[in-house]
């Protein structure tokens, strides 16, 4: 059962057909309650999922709590909610900058979403176009130390870059496979220097540039062996200037040095534990810990810093602050909901989660792709 009302107001069930959006883009895009705890135990293979601490066995070794929190967002085209949002990234004061890539039928939701931790909604910019602030198909986004924003232009092949306030602030970037060009930029992160790291898709690397688009450096080759990429997709760095890839087409994360070096394998193909199924994002914690967006899997995954297999996610939200309101002026999709069976269970779910970040509280924010929404955990432990 499909209805549109809910589908595009809570994300309950599988949104409206994107018409051709993502269907006709790079062949990526052709693939595809209350606070609860998660305890994970890797000592007796034990995984333990609930809210009360006596039913956790005494065999069981816990050696990560996790705590859901909150669920930010709501689907909508403009204003306060997203649609079809690819990618989010974590600025100064609790602020978050979402990237919504809405589908070709709808190019006016294509646009950035700026709102903070509390669900204050600030703004949005950016739009569907080729001009100064504008992109045709963005997919990743990344915060400067001096706080500007960057958005790479999966379409363009460039880097479209905006002040916090979202003014633009100019361009950069030539489509093309030689040094310093870009085919299908797909994630940027900053390094500890300043530098943009900007994993190159379609070229099948990872290339280094000043933010004024500069090349440093750069490293990777198409291929499935140690170090090789195929279709790199997510990138973060972790404290010690690590590079982790999401070597989407690859189902693993790659671990390098900053130089590039390779360092670790994490993942093979797969749906079992520790298996990936075109892995879409990364993020690491102060720990070490390893958080990956299990994109067609519709999970999150966990690792230690080694690359053991930790625990899995598969969703567990509740309705949003923006949803309530809108429910509040809503009492005919209130009995709508009531009508449809196992409504909460399906709700809480995962729907291909694409993009997760980790904040200095150890806030894990996870980007739910098809529920247009944000699920935010916290590790306690």
């Amino acid at each position: 059962m499909e209805t549109s009302v809910l589908a595009t107001t809570f994300g309950a069930f599988t949104p409206p057909s994107w018409s051709g959006g993502w269907a006709s883009t790079p062949s990526r895009w052709s693939v595809a309650a209350s606070s609860s705890w998660i305890s994970s135990d890797r000592v007796a293979g034990l995984l333990v999922s609930n809210s009360r601490e006596e039913e956790m066995t005494t065999q069981a070794k816990v050696t990560r709590d996790f705590r859901y929190d909150v669920t930010l967002g709501r689907t909508n085209l403009s204003g306060i909610g997203f649609r079809n949002p690819v990618d989010l990234a974590l600025a100064k004061g609790g602020n978050i900058y979402v990237i919504n890539r809405a589908n070709e039928a709808q190019p006016f939701g294509t646009r950035i979403s700026w709102l903070d931790i509390n669900q204050d909604f600030h703004g949005e910019f950016g739009q569907r176009g080729t001009e100064n602030g504008q992109f045709i198909w963005p997919l990743s986004i990344a915060v400067a130390p001096d706080d500007r924003v960057f958005v790479a232009d999966e379409w363009l092949s460039r880097i479209v870059i905006f002040s916090r306030e979202g003014q633009p602030h100019g361009t950069w970037g030539t489509k093309g496979s030689g040094d310093g060009e870009l085919d299908g930029p797909s994630g940027l992160v900053f390094d500890s220097e300043g530098n943009l790291l900007v994993s190159d898709g379609n070229n099948h690397r990872i290339q280094k540039f000043t933010p004024e688009g500069v090349l440093v450096s750069g490293f990777g080759t198409f291929g499935a062996g140690e170090g090789q990429l195929n279709q790199p997709w997510g990138i973060t760095v972790d404290h010690q200037g690590a590079i982790f890839v999401a070597d989407w087409r690859n189902d693993r994360i790659q671990k390098f040095t900053s130089e590039g070096q390779f360092l670790l394998q994490i993942g093979t193909s797969g749906s079992g534990e520790g298996q990936l199924n075109r892995p879409t994002g990364v993020a690491v914690d102060r720990d070490g810990d390893i958080y990956v967006t299990d994109w067609l899997n519709d999970r999150v995954q966990v690792f230690d810093a080694q690359g053991n297999f930790v625990t899995s996610w598969t969703g567990d939200a509740n309705l949003s602050k923006w949803a309530e309101l809108q429910l509040a002026g809503s009492p005919d999709v209130v009995e709508q909901r009531d009508t449809v069976p196992d409504m909460l269970e399906m709700e809480k779910r995962f729907r291909e989660p694409i993009a997760v970040e980790v904040d200095e509280q150890n806030r894990i924010m996870v980007l739910d792709c098809r529920r247009d929404r944000i699920q935010v955990y916290k590790k306690v432990s």
